[in-house]
């Protein structure tokens, strides 16, 4: 496999900045030529403890901004086309979480290099560190105090096409209840994603023709991730979806999402 050029660099926790001592708590790896950007974090904090001590220090707090730091960096990452805006992202950091200037690397697959970066700094295997599912982090993003009120969440449906119920992750209502379902679109072949993009079409559709007796018309809402600099199969699903009413968001988008969440959705506290 043909290797390219990369570069990592280590997530540090400095509790005192002007001290300079930090102990290691994650990794990045950012290889421009794939699209890749990806971080991943200790779940637990045994390195800092073994650095600084058990005491003094605010866990919650802590571990919030490790979370933060992997949310942000996907937010991110469309911005961050060259290893200069990567260094122009970090040096506006101004935390207990600090970052180190990237260093070169070669890369043949970024995924596995960023686990065997972790595994190899950090002194834990990675299969402990929670893969963030596309759910999870859609709905980290619906969690926001500006939409959270308006989000019902798992929300059981009967598809008339199908004539079964399934479950849907978030929905929100804007005249239409928009059934939000977060969809993996990772297959090479945009053939692939199409075949994956006319199931939910023709669930869509079904759901877009039939109101439902308490929430009235429905429109089934799509948040898809698509493998980085994959622009076919984006296009393609987003040409079946249109003839089915069917909304795409991809996961890039979601900050588009949310503010549309945020100006056209009605409270439903009380709605389950």
């Amino acid at each position: 496999m043909t290797s390219s050029k990369a570069y990592y660099s280590l997530i540090q926790y400095c509790p005192d900045l002007g001290r300079f001592e930090a102990a290691n708590v994650g990794v990045l790896v950012f290889c421009p030529e794939r699209g890749f950007l990806r971080a991943l974090t200790s779940r637990n904090n045994g390195r800092i403890i073994k650095f600084f001590g058990s005491e003094g220090h605010d866990w919650k707090r802590i571990n919030a901004f490790k979370r933060g730091f992997e949310v942000r960096l996907r937010e991110e990452s469309a911005n961050i086309k060259a290893v200069d805006d990567l260094r122009q992202f970090i040096e506006l950091r101004a935390n207990v979480l600090q970052i180190t200037q990237p260093k070169p690397m070669k890369v043949s697959d970024p995924d596995k290099s960023l686990v065997e970066l972790y595994e190899q700094i950090i002194g834990e295997p990675a299969s402990k560190v929670r893969k963030k599912s596309l759910k999870r982090y859609v709905g980290e993003r619906l969690s926001h105090p500006d939409v959270a009120g308006k989000v019902v969440r798992d929300i059981r449906v009967t598809v008339p096409v199908l004539g079964k119920e399934v479950e849907i992750p978030f929905g929100f209502q804007n005249g239409r209840f928009n059934l939000i379902n977060p969809v993996r679109f990772n297959a090479e072949n945009p053939d692939q994603a199409v075949n994956t993009a006319c199931k939910y079409a023709v669930e869509g559709e079904s759901l877009y023709e039939t109101p439902d007796p308490q929430r009235g018309r429905r429109q089934l809402v799509i948040v898809g991730q698509f493998r980085p600099k994959d622009s076919e199969s984006p296009r393609r699903v987003r040409q079946v979806f249109d003839k089915y009413h069917v909304k795409l968001f991809r996961s890039d988008e979601l900050p588009k999402l949310v503010d549309e969440i945020r100006r056209t959705g009605k409270e439903l506290i009380l709605q389950r």
